[in-house]
C-alpha cells in the first residue's frame, strides 16, 4: 500500500467514523521516525469533534502482525493514561486489516524529542557538528539522566493492581502481562521458527530465574531515552509499549543494559569505542539506583541475558520469513548478541546460516 493510499483510506475512515463528510487535513499525513514493525505517520484534521481535533499519530501496523496487537497496545496506553502516565491516549484500535494494509492505532501526538535525540545521525554528521555535540556532552548526560530516571520511577511506583483492573477491562487477561508468559511466548516462537540453536539459553532461562526480591511493578521493556519525550527540560510522553510487562524492576533495568551493550552502532570508526563507552556508562548510571540494593547483579544479568534471546529470537523468526529491517538484523548484531550472551552465561548459541 503507497503512502497516497494510506492517506486517502486515512481521510476516508475518519469520515466515516466521525459522521463528517467535509473532514479535512489541516495537516497531511508525513513520515516520522521509528517504528520496527509499523509505519508511523503523524496528522492532524481539519474541523474535526474531539477527540479528534488536536495532533494526532497513525501507527500502521504490518498486515503480518498479531490480529490483537492494536487492541492490546491500546489498552495498555490508556490503562496508563488513566492512572496518570505519560502514554499517549488511543482513540482507535483498529484490528481490520483491509482498511489500510494493516491494523492500526490513532492516537494523540505527544510533543516532545526523544532523549538524546542529538546523537542520532552521527554518522552523517560533518566532523564541527560531531565535536559541538561531544562539547555538549556533561550537560547532554545530566538531563538525560534526570529526565529518564524520573520516568522510570514514576512507572515503577504505579499502582499494578489498578493497571490489571484496566486492561482486563479492555479485555486482556493480566496474566498475558506477566513474565512468565512472557518467557512461554519466547520459548514457542523457538520452537516455531527452528531455533533450536538457542535451546540452551532458553533452558537456561527457566533454569536461572532469580528469587524476586522486589515487588513486581509495571515494565516498559524498553526503556530507553529514545522512546522517552521532553520539551525545554520536562518530560511530556513515554512511548512504544509493545513489550509491556509485570516483573521485577531489574526487567527494564536488565534490558537497557543489553541494549546499550550489544545495539550496532554507525558512526565513524573513531568514534564507535567512545560512543559505546558512553552508552554503557549511561546504562549503569540509570540503574545505579537498584543495581545498590542487595543482591541485584544477579537479577539483572538474567534479564540481560533474557532482553539478548528475545532479539536472537525476532532476528532468527524474521529471517524465515524474509523479512528485513531489525535493528539487530545483520551479522554485526547477531555476533553483538551472541557474545553478550556467551558473557553473561558461559553459553555458546547461534542462529541458523
Amino acid at each position: 500500500v503507497s503512502d497516497e493510499d494510506i492517506v486517502r483510506s486515512l481521510l476516508d475512515y475518519l469520515r466515516s467514523l466521525t459522521a463528517c463528510r467535509v473532514l479535512a487535513y489541516a495537516e497531511p499525513p508525513a513520515r516520522m521516525s521509528g517504528g520496527y514493525d509499523a509505519t508511523i505517520f503523524r496528522f492532524s484534521l481539519q474541523g474535526a469533534p474531539d477527540p479528534f481535533s488536536g495532533p494526532l499519530v497513525l501507527r500502521l501496523f504490518q498486515a503480518t502482525v498479531d490480529a490483537k496487537r492494536a487492541p492490546r497496545e491500546a489498552a495498555v496506553q490508556n490503562a496508563l493514561a488513566e492512572l496518570g502516565y505519560l502514554a499517549a491516549r488511543v482513540f482507535v484500535a483498529e484490528a481490520r486489516i483491509e482498511l489500510l494494509g494493516g491494523p492500526f492505532l490513532i492516537m494523540e501526538r505527544m510533543p516532545g524529542r526523544p532523549l538524546g535525540s542529538e546523537f542520532e545521525g552521527l554518522s552523517i554528521k560533518g566532523l564541527r557538528q560531531t565535536l559541538d555535540i561531544l562539547r555538549q556532552l556533561p550537560r547532554i548526560r545530566r538531563e538525560v539522566l534526570r529526565l529518564w530516571d524520573e520516568a522510570q520511577t514514576r512507572l515503577h511506583n504505579l499502582p499494578v493492581e489498578n493497571f490489571v483492573d484496566r486492561v482486563e477491562r479492555a479485555g486482556f487477561p493480566g496474566e498475558n502481562f506477566t513474565y512468565d508468559s512472557q518467557l512461554a511466548s519466547l520459548r514457542a516462537s523457538a520452537e516455531v521458527f527452528g531455533l533450536n540453536q538457542l535451546r540452551p539459553a532458553i533452558d537456561w532461562l527457566s533454569l536461572n530465574r532469580p528469587s524476586r526480591t522486589q515487588t513486581a511493578v509495571i515494565c516498559h521493556g524498553d526503556f530507553q531515552p529514545l522512546n522517552i519525550l521532553a520539551d525545554h527540560g520536562r518530560l511530556t510522553g513515554v512511548i512504544d509499549w509493545v513489550k509491556a510487562t509485570i516483573a521485577d524492576p531489574a526487567f527494564d533495568y536488565g534490558a537497557v543494559l543489553a541494549i546499550f551493550a550489544t545495539v550496532p552502532i554507525r558512526v565513524p570508526a573513531g568514534l564507535h569505542r567512545a560512543l559505546r563507552a558512553l552508552m554503557n556508562n549511561l546504562a549503569r548510571a540509570h540503574s545505579r539506583r537498584y543495581r545498590s540494593l542487595p543482591e541485584s547483579e544477579a537479577p539483572l544479568r538474567y534479564y540481560q541475558t533474557f532482553n539478548c534471546v528475545v532479539q536472537l529470537v525476532t532476528v532468527g523468526r524474521d529471517r524465515a520469513q524474509g523479512r528485513t529491517g531489525h535493528v539487530y538484523n545483520s551479522s554485526v548484531g547477531v555476533a553483538n548478541l551472541i557474545n553478550q550472551v556467551h558473557v553473561l552465561t558461559g553459553l555458546n548459541v547461534s542462529l541458523p546460516a
